[in-house]
C-alpha cells in the first residue's frame, strides 16, 4: 500500500461520454417545437427580465449550447465550430420564437461524431501503450474552458494523448493499480462507454438545447423533462434511501448542493456543499466513473437498499485532491432536520454571560401535516419558539442564531420566525409583475427581547438572507460572518406538454428597499472568507439578475442618530474581534486553508511526469499537514507525524457528535465573545 494517495485529479479525464444520435419521430418533433414556442411566449410575457430576442441573443444561445456539449473546448475543432456558427449564429432567435429545434439535433450529431473520433484515437493508443512516455516533462492544461478550440490535427491529438496519460496516472494513484492493470482498465472503460451512449435520448438533447436559451435569462430559469421531474419528485419524498445529500449536475460533474441533517453524509461530516463526485462504487464493486453522467443516473446509483454500502470518490471544493468516503445507506427522513441548541458561557468586562446558540439547517415546514390539520406539524418557527421558552427559563443573556450553510426554504417560515423577535412590521418585500407587496408580522408579540447575533456565510442563501437582512434593518441583531450567497429571486412553475418550465418572475427586497439579489447581505462584523466568492454565490453564476432597489418601508426618523451610535458600537466590537482573530487557532487555520485553496484554483495545469506528479502531491499534502499541526500545537495537542495520520485524524473527527463539534467551533466561540462584549457595552452605555 502506498503511504500517500496521489492528488491532481483532472477535470473530465477518466471518461468521455458518448452520445448516440437522437431518433425523433415526426409527431414527437412537432411536440418539441410547439413546447419551444410556448416557452418563448411565456418568458416574453412573464419573466422578470425583458430580453431582446435578436441576433445577439442567438449568438449567445449558440455559445451556451456548444459549451453545454463541449464545456472544455476539446471535442469540437475550430473548423467545426466555424461551420456551426456560419449556419446557426443568427438563426436561433427566430427558431426560439417560431418553435424550431432542428439545430439541437444537427449540432448534437456533429458533437457525437467528435466524441467517437476521440474514442477511436485513444483506443488506438492503448493498443501500443509503449508510446506513452511518463518520464517526459510535459503538462496538460486540464481547464480549457477559456481556451480556443484546436485548429490543427496535431494540437488535437496531442491534447487527447495527454488526457489518456493523465487518466492512466489517475488510476495508478487512486485505485493503486499497476501500469498494466491501468492500461487494461482503460481498454475496458472504452468498451463500457457504450452504456453511456445508450443512455442519451432525444429528450435529453432537447433539454440541453432548451436550457441553452433559458441560460440567457438568469441562472434559476430551467426546463425539466418528464424524466427529470420524476427524479426530482423522488428526491423530495419524505424518506430517501441513500446518503442524505442534494445533488445537481454542473458541466461534467455531479456536485453537492446541500447535506441533509441527520443523514449519513451529515453524520460523516466529510461531504460538503460544492464538492464534486467523480466516481461511485456500490456494494463492494469497483468504482465507476460518473463524469459526464446524467444527474438522474448518478443519483440512482447512490440510492439503494437501507443498510447497504456505497463509496464516493470526491474532489472537495477548491482542491484537486480526491478523497474516498464510505456511507451506509439509511432511510433519510427529511422531517428529522430541525433546530438544535446549546448554551455557552463567556466573560466580558469582569462579568460572566450565558449565551444561547440555535443552529438552523434550513427554513422547514411540513406542509402535508399542516394541510391535514395536524396540530403537531413540524416547522422552524414552532421548534425555535420551544427552544426560546427553554432559553428564557435558563435566563440566558443573549442569543446566537447560526444560519451558516442554511440554503433557505419556506418564505412563510422566515416571516413567522422574524415575528418572534419583533412586535410587528414588514419583513420582506416582493416584486412581481411590476407590483411590490410585502409580508410581515402583526401579532404584537415578541418571544425573545434580549440581544441577538446572526451568523451567516457564503452558503447562507435565499430565506436565510431575508431573515438576516430583516434583523439587520430592524437593528434587532448584529450580523457576523462573511457575505451571503445573493439569491434574491422568486421562481414559479409552468406545466408544459413535455415537462415543466421553472422561471423567475419576481425578486425579494429588504425593508430598506435594497435587494438581496446578487449582493447578498454584508455582515456588520466580517470573518475571514472560507469560500471563494468567484466560485460560489450568485455573482459566480451566468447572467444573474442585477441588484436594484424599491422604496424603503423604514422610518427615516432618528435614522442618522441611530446609525452614528451603531457605527461607533460596531467599531468597538470589531476592534476587540480583530484582536482575538489574529490569535484564534481556528481563524488562522481557515485563512491558511483558504490560501491553499486559492493557489490550487489558480493552477490550470498538471504534470504528466510520474515523479514530478508524486512530488507535487507530496508538497500539497505537506502543506495541509503543516497548517493542521500548527492548529493542534496552539491547542496543546499532539502533532501528527505524516499525511496518513492526518487522514486518520480527520476520519476520527468525523465520528464525533455534530452538536459537540459545534460547541467547540472556533467561529461560534468568537461569536459568543462578540455578543458578550455587546451585552457588556450596552450595560455601560
Amino acid at each position: 500500500m502506498r503511504t500517500y494517495k496521489k492528488t491532481m485529479i483532472l477535470i473530465g479525464i477518466l471518461f468521455i461520454t458518448l452520445i448516440s444520435t437522437a431518433k425523433v419521430d415526426i409527431e414527437k418533433k412537432q411536440q418539441m417545437d410547439k413546447v419551444l414556442s410556448d416557452i418563448s411566449f411565456s418568458l416574453e410575457t412573464t419573466h422578470y427580465k425583458n430580453l431582446n430576442i435578436d441576433d445577439s441573443f442567438s449568438k449567445n444561445v449558440l455559445k451556451n449550447y456548444l459549451d453545454t456539449l463541449d464545456y472544455n473546448h476539446q471535442y469540437f475543432t475550430q473548423t467545426e465550430v466555424d461551420e456551426i456558427y456560419k449556419k446557426w449564429c443568427t438563426q436561433l432567435d427566430d427558431d426560439f420564437l417560431n418553435g424550431n429545434s432542428d439545430a439541437a439535433f444537427e449540432i448534437y450529431n456533429i458533437y457525437k461524431d467528435a466524441v467517437i473520433r476521440v474514442t477511436q484515437y485513444q483506443t488506438k493508443l492503448l493498443e501500443n501503450p509503449e508510446q506513452l512516455d511518463f518520464n517526459k516533462d510535459e503538462k496538460l492544461i486540464y481547464d480549457r474552458e477559456d481556451q480556443p478550440y484546436f485548429s490543427t490535427e496535431k494540437e488535437y491529438e496531442t491534447h487527447w494523448k495527454k488526457m489518456l496519460k493523465s487518466s492512466i496516472l489517475s488510476l495508478e494513484d487512486f485505485e493503486e493499480l499497476t501500469y498494466d492493470e491501468s492500461i487494461n482498465r482503460m481498454k475496458s472503460k472504452m468498451v463500457t462507454r457504450k452504456k453511456l451512449l445508450d443512455k442519451k435520448t432525444s429528450d435529453d438533447i432537447y433539454s440541453y438545447f432548451v436550457n441553452a436559451f433559458l441560460k440567457e435569462y438568469d441562472p434559476h430559469t430551467d426546463y425539466f423533462s418528464a424524466k427529470e421531474i420524476a427524479d426530482f419528485d423522488i428526491s423530495m419524498k419524505l424518506q430517501l434511501s441513500g446518503i442524505g445529500a442534494v445533488l445537481t449536475g454542473e458541466k461534467e460533474f455531479i456536485k453537492v448542493v446541500k447535506v441533509m441533517p441527520n443523514g449519513p453524509a451529515a453524520k460523516g461530516k466529510e461531504l460538503q456543499p460544492e464538492d464534486k463526485i467523480i466516481a461511485i462504487a456500490t456494494d463492494g464493486k469497483e468504482f465507476e466513473d460518473i463524469t459526464d453522467w446524467p444527474l438522474g443516473d448518478a443519483v440512482n446509483l447512490i440510492r439503494g437498499k437501507e443498510g447497504t454500502t456505497v463509496k464516493l470518490r470526491v474532489i472537495p471544493s477548491g482542491t484537486k485532491t480526491a478523497k474516498e468516503y464510505t456511507f451506509v445507506r439509511e432511510n433519510v427522513k427529511l422531517e428529522d432536520k430541525g433546530a438544535r441548541y446549546f448554551i455557552k458561557e463567556a466573560r466580558s468586562k469582569n462579568s460572566n454571560y450565558k449565551i444561547g446558540v440555535i443552529n438552523l439547517p434550513s427554513f422547514y415546514m411540513d406542509f402535508d401535516a399542516y394541510s391535514k390539520g395536524d396540530k403537531n406539524y413540524k416547522s422552524t418557527t414552532r421548534d425555535v419558539k420551544e427552544i426560546l421558552e427553554k432559553l428564557n427559563k435558563e435566563s440566558v443573556d443573549g442569543l446566537i442564531i447560526d444560519l451558516r450553510n442554511n440554503g433557505g426554504g419556506s418564505l412563510s417560515e422566515v416571516n413567522n420566525l422574524m415575528g418572534l423577535f419583533i412586535p410587528y412590521g414588514p419583513v420582506v418585500q416582493v416584486k412581481e409583475g411590476g407590483r411590490v407587496s410585502y409580508l410581515g408580522d402583526n401579532d404584537m408579540k415578541t418571544y425573545f427581547n434580549k440581544p441577538v447575533v446572526v451568523m451567516v456565510n457564503r452558503l447562507s442563501a435565499s430565506a436565510s438572507e431575508i431573515f438576516a437582512a430583516a434583523m439587520q434593518d430592524y437593528r434587532r441583531g448584529i450580523i457576523v460572518g462573511t457575505p451571503t450567497f445573493g439569491k434574491g429571486t422568486v421562481q414559479t412553475i409552468k406545466n408544459l406538454d413535455l415537462g415543466e418550465l421553472k422561471y423567475t418572475n419576481g425578486k425579494f427586497y429588504r425593508i430598506n428597499g435594497g435587494s438581496t439579489q446578487h449582493k447578498g447581505v454584508t455582515p456588520d462584523i466580517l470573518f475571514p472568507p472560507t469560500y471563494d466568492s468567484s466560485e460560489i454565490g450568485e455573482s459566480s453564476l451566468d447572467n444573474p439578475l442585477p441588484w436594484d432597489e424599491v422604496n424603503s418601508l423604514m422610518s427615516k426618523e432618528n435614522n442618522n442618530k441611530i446609525k452614528k451610535y451603531l457605527d461607533r458600537k460596531y467599531e468597538i466590537l470589531n476592534k476587540k474581534h480583530m484582536e482575538r482573530v489574529v490569535k484564534n487557532p481556528d481563524f488562522i487555520y481557515n485563512m491558511k486553508k483558504y490560501a491553499i485553496i486559492k493557489d490550487i484554483t489558480k493552477d490550470k495545469e498538471v504534470s504528466l511526469n510520474r515523479k514530478t506528479r508524486e512530488l507535487e502531491t507530496k508538497e500539497l499534502e505537506d502543506r495541509w499537514l503543516e497548517i493542521t499541526n500548527e492548529k493542534l500545537v496552539s491547542q496543546n495537542k499532539t502533532k501528527l507525524k505524516d499525511y496518513k495520520a492526518l487522514e486518520e485524524y480527520n476520519k476520527e473527527r468525523s465520528k464525533e457528535d455534530e452538536l459537540e463539534i459545534l460547541k467547540t467551533d472556533g467561529e461560534i466561540i468568537e461569536t459568543v465573545l462578540i455578543l458578550a462584549d455587546e451585552i457588556a457595552l450596552e450595560k455601560t452605555k
